[in-house]
């Protein structure tokens, strides 16, 4: 075995780089269908083996061949990034206060940067600083590095729009910009301990990263095959961005029809089994979608098959579960909303629920008045939001014992033998490429980790957040400690969770009755992983696309703090504008609060009330804290079985996918199941095993171009004509297909009692 693997090793490169360039997909996977190993695990390759055909797909998209004299930092690809960034992080917050908000995608700020920086090429005169030569692949993939730094919301911005709409004493703008920078920051330092297990193997995929890959390569190879996916590109994007004109602002029903609904619309249990349209209205059962901006949801087209199946599973799980405690009443769910991410207190004179009255029970400085507390009462969930928890508590500790079980040999593997095998040149064409170009020293992140970890103490003094100097440590040391299998099985799958729930658990039991500092805790421990995993994705693209290592880091930081500060901006323009309609538990069809809403009745259950209080043993929630117990032994059965009945599809069993399909509601619409799964069967089954060169070249090209043009029109109406610019708002006018009258906006309950 070892033998044929040192064979496998010394293939001609020229042969292997030849096939590529000649861009010829028969003969590649006629290459790909030779007696060839995976070096990874010196095992044989099979043909049928989904995680493979992963593989094979990921190995026809990326770059096969690399020319290191192509320039990768320009003055052009610096000023269109920046640029870019600016206005990405901008509309990101923006749609972070909408109720179903898709932002500018990365994939559209790349069209927008082949555009100019092409025209910049061709049209000013070449030579020097100025206009070094033709627009690169590399410079384009510098650009989306900076891009996709900035293009998301700081978590930490929900501290701001909590701290500004329930509490006293919010930071001013100087504490919450370094607020920002200093939560951002630290989790780099973890990324880059993190390559030998995250961005070098061959099997860590990064599935959102392909539509990307996809993207960059056609939009800059000069092949004629490559010219026409570019017009194919264009002429999909052109098509639906005219398309999403009808459902987003002229006929919004086509966001979710449930012929059910227009069957019985007198209903209030039709809508809750069938509505959908609107966040939290319904379980979305048999709706039916026609809009982008909703079936992107679990980027349908991106997303490998088997992962896909896992989620859907959980969402039939979810589509059982919910009415039935509903219907039996388990923790009082009929005193509450179906759907609700709030909570509350039942009103001891009316007997009905009421939005929980926080201020109520919080002195001047947001610490717990006790007192107070005894009168009130503790808050409640709806079934469903008590549900989510326990499911995301499960998660967390599922996921480790996930990838301890299916994934520890390989980790420790990595771990003993990494540099002896790249040495040896026992690693795959893209660690061999890639070898060419010098690492970032490790020193850097190690700087950046250590400086991170002093700022975040300071900033959590200088906000007045009631969190110690220890307790910022802490935060970070469990992030530290967890982000490598909860960052893989994002590598994997492209789907996981994060540490929210558990960063405020954590900080419930060490700090109880702070609020405050308990979303300053969570924002730490929750956000440093989820930013090494982000920055371990971006280093992911530059590997296939053979970008040297310092330039895609640099690029990193740069485009952090651009997201930084226009974050803030953004976020405090709105919160201060709209503070009626954010504190609203349902908003309306233009705004909506839900992202504030939900780590502010984290803050107070988990934080100022404390989880002794509210799911110590005898409470009505003692389940919460026995669910990270149970996690760790859920996995255990597929495993064994697995193992037992190797290639019976027991592999494919993935908890944490699962999991994640029961958890998506309460907290957005659900309007999208039903043609989102049709959509992953038609792409992900059908077209990626029967007609797979079709699939790579135009599947993900299609995906990035429904993104990009749903994101375009989204940001076009909600700034044009729905006043995100002026103010002033241009309603189409009032028919059946936008009613704006009646409780929800679509064919649900027009006639429900009230």
């Amino acid at each position: 075995m070892a033998e044929n693997v040192r064979d496998a090793d010394r293939r001609s490169e020229k042969e292997f780089t030849e096939k590529i360039q000649a861009d010829d997909v028969d003969a590649y996977l006629a290459y790909e269908k030779t007696d060839k190993l995976d070096t990874e695990s010196q095992k044989p390759v099979s043909e049928d083996d989904d995680e493979d055909i992963d593989i094979k797909v990921v190995n026809e998209l990326a770059t096969m061949e690399d020319d290191p004299t192509l320039r990768s930092f320009t003055f052009r690809a610096v000023l269109v990034g920046t640029l870019l960034a600016c206005l990405s992080s901008s509309v990101y917050q923006l749609m972070l206060f909408k109720p179903v908000g898709i932002p500018l995608t990365d994939t559209f700020m790349l069209l927008i940067a082949y555009i100019v920086c092409t025209a910049w090429a061709k049209y000013l005169p070449e030579g020097g600083w100025l206009n070094p030569g033709p627009f690169n692949v590399k410079e384009h993939t510098c650009i989306f590095v900076m891009v996709s730094s900035a293009n998301h919301s700081a978590y930490a911005t929900y501290i701001l729009s909590a701290q500004e709409l329930y509490y006293n004493n919010p930071p001013g703008p100087a504490g919450s910009i370094f607020l920002l920078f200093a939560t951002q920051l630290v989790g780099y330092g973890i990324a880059g301990q993190l390559r030998p297990y995250l961005v070098y193997p061959a099997n860590m995929i990064w599935p959102l990263t392909l539509p990307t890959v996809s993207l960059l390569r056609t939009f800059n190879s000069e092949k004629n095959e490559a010219r026409w996916r570019t017009k194919f590109f264009f002429m999909i994007f052109g098509a639906i961005f005219v398309y999403e004109f009808i459902p987003q602002y002229m006929f919004p029903m086509l966001g979710g029809i449930s012929i059910v609904c227009l069957a019985k619309n007198d209903s209030v249990w039709v809508t809750r089994i069938f509505g959908g349209l609107n966040v939290n209205e319904g379980l979305g059962i048999l709706s039916l979608s026609f809009d982008w901006n909703h079936l992107s949801y679990l980027n349908p087209l991106i997303i490998p098959l088997w992962v896909q199946m896992n989620i859907f599973f959980g969402i039939i799980l979810l589509w059982i579960i919910v009415p039935l405690m509903y219907y039996t009443n388990v923790w009082d769910s009929q005193a509450f909303p179906f759907l609700s991410n709030s909570i509350f207190a039942i009103n001891q004179t009316t007997g009905k629920s009421m939005i929980y009255p926080q201020r109520d029970v919080l002195n001047e400085d947001n610490s717990l008045n006790h007192t107070k507390l005894e009168a009130i009462g503790i808050p409640q969930y709806s079934g469903a939001f008590a549900l989510n928890y326990i499911i995301i508590n499960l998660a967390v500790t599922a996921t480790i014992a996930h990838v301890a079980l299916y994934y520890g040999k390989d980790i420790w593997s990595n771990f003993r033998t990494l540099k002896q095998r790249i040495r040896e040149g026992q690693v795959d064409v893209h660690m061999r490429l890639m070898s060419a170009y010098k690492e970032v020293p490790s020193w850097w992140y190690y700087a950046i980790y250590v400086a991170g970890i002093g700022l975040n103490i300071g900033i959590a003094y200088a906000n007045h957040s009631q969190l110690p100097w220890w307790g910022v440590i802490f935060a970070i040391g469990v992030s530290t400690i967890l982000s490598l299998p909860l960052n893989m099985i994002q590598a994997i799958t492209g789907s996981g969770f994060g540490l929210n729930v558990l960063t405020e658990m954590i900080c419930g039991f060490v700090l109880p009755g702070y609020p405050i500092a308990n979303m300053y805790f969570k924002t730490l421990g929750y956000n440093t992983m989820s930013q090494a995993g982000k920055m371990a994705q971006d280093l992911k693209i530059g590997h296939y696309l053979k970008v040297p290592p310092k330039m895609v880091f640099l690029n990193q930081i740069w485009g952090t703090v651009i997201g930084c500060i226009f974050n803030y901006i953004v976020n405090d323009v709105v919160v201060k504008s709209k503070r009626e309609i954010l504190l609203d538990p349902i908003g309306d069809n233009v705004w909506n609060g839900s992202s504030p809403q939900t780590i502010n009745s984290a803050a107070i259950t988990w934080g100022a009330i404390g989880p002794m209080a509210m799911f110590g043993p005898g409470t009505k929630y003692y389940i919460f804290l026995w669910a990270f117990v149970i996690g760790f032994f859920v996995p255990v059965p597929f495993w064994l079985l697995s193992k037992k009945f190797p290639k019976r599809g027991f592999e494919l069993i993935n908890v944490p996918m699962i999991l994640i399909g029961l958890c998506i509601l309460p907290g957005s619409n659900s309007s999208w199941i039903t043609v989102s799964f049709g959509l992953i069967i038609f792409s992900q089954w059908y077209m990626k095993r029967r007609h797979r060169e079709w699939f790579v070249k135009y599947n993900y090209l299609i995906s990035t171009a429904l993104d990009s043009a749903t994101s375009l029109m989204v940001f076009f109406i909600a700034f044009a004509l729905m006043g995100g610019a002026s103010g002033k708002e241009y309603r189409f006018p009032t028919w059946w297909g936008n009613r704006a009258d009646i409780r929800y906006m679509d064919q649900c309950c027009m006639n429900c009692p009230t």
